[in-house]
């Protein structure tokens, strides 16, 4: 079930909309089968490639539960998130820092980018132009890099945010990234809203900024009952 929290009848009469990417601007499941099939045929070409996959697999537990984790170690207070967190895992795995950053930036960032068009969601990519062209800024707001993401899409913003940005370091739901970014618009929480695909994480975020926003459901069925409100 959808939930929202919005003082106004469609994202247009916000002056901002803030776009989570990952399992918003594209449908999450269909594209995580899609791309078990490409890894697992990938392992089956490259069996090293077996260690890998057990180091991204830790990795995405550990961001799940970042700030539990993050307690137990101690990091300097200017070291980048990702960083830490690859530190972390390399310390757990007793790999190097390297090695993790590598099977990351393949595995997570480089071979999803020529799947992502298959799954995505055109009628919040539709959105996204029609809003822009009323002036409504429109932002994209993930924890992982998203240039090469919206590329792939094909949906262009005016402001894209990451939680690695050095003005936020730190993931959803922590408020301090939605703070970032109302300062660097120069907006009041009122006139922006957050759209994303996880209450616990882009709900909660809007929630600590006293922000509206909407949470559409993984289903496209579900999704498309959102049509009066996203023009």
């Amino acid at each position: 079930m959808n939930q929202s929290s919005m003082r106004k009848k469609s994202l247009a009469e916000y002056r901002a909309v803030i776009f989570d990417l990952d399992g918003t601007l594209y449908y999450q499941k269909p594209f995580r089968i899609r791309m078990l099939f490409y890894l697992f045929g990938h392992m089956l070409r490259h069996p090293s490639a077996i260690g890998d996959m057990l180091l991204i697999k830790r990795y995405r537990e550990v961001r799940e539960k970042w700030e539990d984790y993050e307690r137990t170690m101690s990091f300097p207070a200017d070291m980048p998130l990702e960083d830490r967190q690859y530190e972390f895992i390399a310390a757990q795995k007793k790999v190097t820092v390297s090695r993790v950053a590598d099977a990351v930036r393949f595995y997570m960032h480089e071979a999803p980018l020529a799947l992502l068009p298959y799954y995505k969601d055109a009628m919040l990519s539709d959105a996204i132009e029609k809003l822009r062209r009323k002036n409504v800024s429109v932002v994209i707001y993930s924890d992982y890099p998203v240039e090469e993401k919206l590329r792939a899409l094909g949906i262009e913003a005016d402001w894209h945010f990451t939680s690695s940005d050095k003005k936020i370091n730190c993931m959803k739901p922590d408020p301090k990234g939605l703070q970032v970014i109302l300062a660097t618009l120069g907006l009041q929480a009122e006139d922006v809203i957050m759209v994303g695909d996880r209450y616990e994480k882009h709900g909660l975020a809007a929630i600590g900024n006293r922000m509206d926003y909407l949470i559409v459901s993984s289903s496209k069925k579900e999704r498309e009952k959102l049509t009066d409100i996203l023009t």
